[in-house]
């Protein structure tokens, strides 16, 4: 099972005159499989990056691929 363990986000805050607003701008991800750390990964903007990986290129990028297909069926794995 892969899951991704939120570290922290990054929020902006304006005030528009009337009330303050508040916008998500970043969220930080421990990559987790079967209970061991396998990196992170930061998105937000419309990007994503993956940093911290102990693995080869092509290993990182079946994980990425592996996270991609979890969030688009709904699974775990």
């Amino acid at each position: 099972m892969i899951e991704l363990v939120k570290i922290s986000e990054n929020i902006s805050r304006s005030f528009n005159g009337k009330e303050t607003v508040e916008t998500l701008q970043a969220v930080n991800y421990r990559i987790v499989e079967n209970g061991v750390e396998k990196g992170h990964v930061t998105v937000g903007q419309g990007n994503m990056n993956v940093y911290s990986m102990t693995s080869t290129v092509e290993e990182t990028k079946a994980l990425v691929e592996k996270m991609f297909n979890a969030l688009s069926d709904g699974s775990d794995e």
